[in-house]
């Protein structure tokens, strides 16, 4: 290539032998330099001494210099060997330079021997003749203030030189100038401008190879920086980060000032932690919608302004940087690269001014684009794990929160303090306050405020006054950039407090049905310019805990004050229904007397044990067990057994029908019914011993009043069980409940847990069939077992019969004899006039069974019999014949009943008369 245009009479090397290289021919800086001091005195002649071989061959001081210049490898050398080049190409040559492509500028340059390097100005008749790419020679004189002789101070035009103007053009690569040969001198002739065509070809060869490798040791030279900060570059805080990636790009731009922004998305800023390398006291906000910087990030484009004071849109007020007011501004988006190929901005590069002052170029561009492509996945990384990490301090603090809703019920005041301030702590406020309604909701009581609980002073707000009482009126969140111009604002918090507000967050606090039971205010956002929509979403979670735990706390004191109510009535009843000891001796210690011995026809069905003494009826109810044999099968205690017993008898009120007696007389049935009816061998020994401790409790605590009347008056039974129907029967069973779990009466001690379970379910099944509403319900697969017959292993039929056994015993005085029978009613219906004459009192019109005006007490009784008591007792008789007693008293009864009512009696006439 450097021999391309010579004739062959000048191709030296001759034969087929390749042409030496430099290191053969010894073309080494000593030469060159001492090649061009000959060519500066002036001397043209051939020097064969330079070169010695054994064919002698002598070069001439042109083809020299090309070879010299074909085999520099740094700028310095390339320029002077082309110099040396154009005083062979140009003999009458009296100034002469050449220059290089600066890559790193991508501009024209002048490279001298100390390494300094001048540019070529882009103005002038240098820059002219560039532009044009074309050799020019200008005839006329080079103005005094020219730039070109900022580069040639010694150009000087005498009369009748010109001036010549070389541009080296690489025709394929875009036309660009990559070397420019300048040289003043007398008009060449037509042979110089053929040699000084040639000059130029070899001059683009030179040049090329000269730049390859500045560029090869360039890119070495790069990739072995981004290599080594790379390595560094694995930091998972971003402030660290930052200082990291800016002190590279502050190297490998040369600006005097730099800052990498971030985008947060919660509040759409762009959020800078250090600045030139250092680490701020207090990160640099940017909005997106209003700043320069914005512009860049959302159009993902480089912004590159030269002259920033001129630019439309930089605004200074705005994009300003810690005071900094710069001339040249370059913005590059930072882009991280995704997955699939896609990429999405998560920052802007800002890099103010270079310390040459001269402007951003495309190489600078590229320069940092190249850095930005290594350094982009380090910043996502390290962002990403800073959200992960923000994300998994806010689940742990929620989690200790819903941790604190049920371990701190007890304490409302503590627990709403804590969720508070776990509240500022995530959206870093400066102060939380809560305010609850008082009961007249006219008023905002601080129950935290600061962070702490009010326990000596109160701060109160009145409904609709200030921010808070906004809030609670509207039921509104509010976010507010600027309290102070706020028209809500209650400034007199503020003067009482000494605390001055800036930014405010409040939102209200609402119970399960919606309601607003109070409101959270935090105030001054900490390192920030507001509270964020991120911050509105946790507030609207910790609102939400805030109102869970009011609203379990609420629940929490009801329990316990339902807890305390019930265990003061307990207490209560418990101390009424307290035992003697000597009643307990009585009945612990004495040997149990058969059941005959209380009554000659204690077996029959239709014996009334009214007549039995009451102070030795709870003898002769654990005589009655003993016979049945239940005491010795389930190992009763004697104590216990007669505690039991007794505390059972304590617990019957006193009306008039509905007390222990009418208990007595229910277990009595079952006892002449076992006795009747082959020991109920039909029932296993666990179902007997649940009927009779069923028929003893059945109606225990019983007020005289049925169920209806108990929803009617919305008493405190009805509250409680109303719901689930049967309200009586259900308190019934929860006060037998009661006595087994109190001390010294739990009679099923002995039983296994399999056999206590079975036999506190049968007691509950029992007692609520007692309820004539449940019987009905059965009534027809009752009668359906009856006339397919009792199966004794089916446990349906179990039940079934348990349950029809139970309503028997309960409707007993049914079936008594009619002296008995009668008696039994009239205590019944004074039960009902006294229910009759309270629903009065309420202004409920009583039945007609219950109004003691309207009451026909016959047909009323025959109406009970055929629709309800007959048809048990023609059941039972089925199912146990032996019972069938009981049935016939019964028909015997109606008959009576029937000639009373005939007779137009209204009450308990004698049907003899």
């Amino acid at each position: 290539l450097l021999y391309e245009g010579l004739s062959p009479s000048n191709a030296i090397f001759g034969g087929a032998r390749d042409p030496p290289s430099a290191t053969e021919k010894g073309l080494g800086r000593g030469y060159f330099v001492n090649l061009l001091k000959m060519v500066d005195s002036h001397t043209t002649s051939n020097y064969d001494f330079l070169f010695r071989r054994p064919s002698a061959v002598v070069l001439s001081g042109y083809e020299d210099a090309i070879l010299s210049m074909g085999a520099a490898m740094i700028p310095t050398e390339f320029t002077a060997a082309a110099k040396v080049c154009l005083h062979f190409t140009l003999p009458s040559m009296s100034t002469g330079a050449a220059l290089l492509l600066d890559t790193e500028n991508n501009e024209l340059a002048y490279f001298e021997e100390n390494d300094k390097v001048k540019h070529l100005p882009k103005m002038g008749v240098v820059w002219d003749a560039v532009r044009q790419r074309m050799l020019e020679v200008r005839r006329s004189p080079v103005p005094d203030d020219d730039p070109i002789r900022t580069i040639m101070p010694n150009l000087v035009q005498n009369s009748g030189q010109v001036f010549v103007i070389a541009p080296v053009v690489d025709n394929q690569h875009q036309c660009k100038v990559l070397a420019l040969l300048l040289a003043v001198c007398d008009e060449p002739t037509e042979g110089n401008y053929e040699r000084l065509r040639l000059m130029e070809r070899n001059t683009l060869v030179a040049a090329k190879r000269v730049l390859a490798h500045l560029n090869s040791e360039i890119e070495k030279k790069r990739i072995g920086n981004m290599l080594t900060v790379c390595g560094e570059l694995i930091d998972l805080d971003i402030v660290s980060l930052s200082v990291k990636v800016l002190k590279h790009i502050m190297e490998v731009s040369n600006a005097k000032a730099c800052t990498l922004f971030v985008y947060e998305d919660v509040t759409q800023e762009l959020v800078a932690y250090t600045y030139n390398g250092v680490p701020l006291d207090k990160e640099i906000r940017k909005p997106v919608a209003s700043c320069i910087y914005g512009e860049c990030f959302t159009t993902g484009e480089i912004i590159n302004v030269n002259n920033v004071p001129q630019d439309m849109r930089f605004n200074p007020r705005m994009d300003n940087i810690r005071d900094y007011e710069p001339t040249h501004l370059l913005c590059i988006p930072v882009k991280d690269r995704g997955t699939q190929g896609t990429q999405s901005v998560i920052g802007v590069l800002v890099v103010c001014d270079k310390k040459n002052d001269r402007p951003f170029t495309k190489h600078d561009e590229e320069g940092l684009l190249y850095s930005l492509h290594f350094c982009s996945s380090m910043l996502n990384n390290t962002l990403v794990y800073q959200r992960e990490l923000a994300l998994k301090k806010q689940n742990e603090v929620l989690l200790q929160v819903a941790k604190n809703l049920f371990t701190s019920l007890d304490n409302i005041v503590s627990l709403l303090r804590g969720i508070m301030n776990a509240a500022s702590s995530l959206t870093n406020a400066e102060r939380c306050s809560l305010f609850l309604l008082d009961k007249s909701r006219t008023n905002l009581v601080a129950t935290v405020f600061n962070g702490d609980v009010l326990k000596e002073r109160t701060l109160t707000i009145k409904v609709g006054q200030g921010i808070a009482g906004y809030v609670a009126k509207t039921g509104k969140t509010v976010n507010i950039t600027d309290a102070q111009k706020h028209p809500h604002f209650f400034s007199e918090v503020d003067k009482t407090t000494g605390f001055y507000t800036k930014h405010i967050l409040c939102f209200p606090i609402m119970d399960n049905n919606g309601v607003v039971v109070g409101v959270a205010e935090l105030c001054n956002k900490v390192n920030g310019k507001f509270f964020t929509k991120y911050d509105e979403e946790l507030a609207r979670t910790f609102s939400a805990y805030c109102g869970i735990s009011i609203y379990h706390s609420k629940l929490y004191e009801a329990v316990m004050a339902s807890q305390g109510r019930s265990s003061l009535a307990t207490e209560l009843m418990l101390y009424h229904m307290k035992i003697r000891p000597d009643e307990l001796e009585r009945a612990a210690k004495s040997s149990l007397p058969p059941v005959a011995s209380f009554h000659k026809d204690m077996c029959k069905l239709t014996f009334s044990p009214l007549d039995i003494k009451n102070s030795a009826d709870e003898i002769a109810v654990m005589s009655m067990m003993n016979e049945m044999d239940l005491i010795s099968k389930f190992q009763l205690h004697s104590d216990i057994l007669a505690r039991f017993v007794l505390m059972v008898k304590k617990g019957y009120r006193d009306p008039p029908y509905h007390n222990w007696m009418h208990a007595f007389s229910v277990a009595h049935f079952l006892y002449a019914l076992y006795c009747c009816s082959n020991k109920l061998s039909c029932l296993d020994d666990l179902e007997v011993l649940a009927l009779f401790v069923s028929c003893l409790c059945h109606d225990i605590d019983h007020r005289g009043t049925n169920n209806a009347f108990q929803v009617c008056s919305n008493s405190v039974l009805a509250s409680l069980y109303s719901s689930e129907g049967s309200v009586m029967e259900r308190h019934h069973l929860a006060q037998t409940l009661c006595i087994l779990n109190s001390p010294g009466c739990n009679i099923f001690e002995s039983l296994s847990d399999s056999d206590y379970r079975r036999t506190i379910s049968m007691i509950r099944d029992n007692i609520l069939d007692t309820d004539i509403a449940s019987h009905l319900k059965k009534l027809k697969n009752i009668k359906q077992m009856a006339n397919d017959g009792y199966n004794r292993s089916n446990p349906e039929h179990h039940k079934l019969l348990c349950s029809l056994i139970m309503t028997s015993c309960d409707l007993a005085s049914s079936c008594k004899t009619w002296e008995s029978n009668k008696a039994s009613s009239d205590l019944i219906y004074q039960e009902f006039f006294s229910q009759g004459d309270l629903e009065k009192a309420l202004g409920v019109t009583p039945s007609e069974m219950m109004d003691r005006d309207r009451a026909f007490i016959p047909e009323q009784q025959l109406q009970f019999l055929d629709n309800i008591a007959g048809p048990v007792y023609q059941l039972l008789s089925r199912l146990l014949p032996e019972s069938a007693e009981a049935y016939y008293t019964l028909v015997e009864n109606r008959e009576k009943w029937d000639v009373l009512k005939k007779a137009g009696k209204k009450g308990f006439g004698d049907p003899a008369e």
